[in-house]
């Protein structure tokens, strides 16, 4: 289930995009554009955010500039909905990952967040991939979480790298000995349950959870981050 939060000054009229998320499987948090600007407001755990510029009593580019300002906000599919005496001016900028023009019907917003979702993590193996707060460079051996450079040593980004190449996929960590540390290697299963667990201290800050242990059986990675 992916996690909205749609901004917007025009909630009684926005009531309709709101149930329609909720009946396709959305999770949705209203918040007006005041509430985000306020100096003591926490965002929620969220996937991907909507702002709606129509009536809002916040200048469209100060929002932006505060939703990038924000670390659990700034890597987010942004999506502006935006009304037709607005197209022309708007800041591309800004970062946003897509716009419809308003009046916009369920159906089209469902389609285009489904998009952006698969976009965001359909995985390519040669260059990397980006789930949620993580985001991993397998050309520059790099693993960023909500934009901070984590220190992985070799074995760890192998590991996180080998899982993360086949998400959902359940591994045995008699599997995971022979793939990231070779057939010649004579250590034992717990060698994988030891970095496993350095692994997730590093990159699951914050209740996220992106390794799954399966039971009896061995670990894999989640095609979506979860919330502990």
């Amino acid at each position: 289930m992916y996690r909205v939060l749609f901004v917007t000054d025009n909630a009684a009229n926005r009531k309709p995009l709101k149930s329609g998320l909720l009946e396709h499987g959305y999770s949705v948090t209203m918040i007006t554009s005041r509430e985000l600007l306020a100096e003591d407001w926490s965002p929620p755990k969220t996937d991907v955010l909507i702002v709606d510029l129509e009536h809002s009593q916040t200048d469209g580019t100060k929002l932006c500039h505060a939703i990038k300002r924000e670390p659990s906000l700034n890597s987010l599919p942004l999506v502006l909905l935006v009304p037709e005496d607005l197209l022309g001016r708007i800041d591309f900028s800004l970062g946003m990952a897509d716009y419809l023009t308003l009046p916009v019907s369920v159906k089209r917003l469902v389609e285009r967040l489904k998009f952006l979702m698969w976009k965001l993590h359909n995985i390519t193996v040669t260059n990397g991939l980006k789930v949620g707060g993580l985001s991993i460079n397998f050309e520059r051996y790099e693993v960023h979480v909500n934009d901070a450079l984590m220190d992985l040593t070799y074995k760890e980004f192998e590991l996180l790298k080998f899982l993360a190449s086949q998400p959902g996929k359940v591994f045995t960590r008699e599997v995971l000995l022979n793939k990231v540390w070779g057939y010649d290697y004579y250590g034992g299963t717990r060698t994988v349950d030891v970095h496993i667990r350095r692994l997730r201290s590093k990159i699951e800050s914050g209740g996220s959870v992106y390794i799954e242990t399966v039971r009896h059986v061995g670990y894999k990675f989640l095609s979506s981050e979860c919330s502990s």
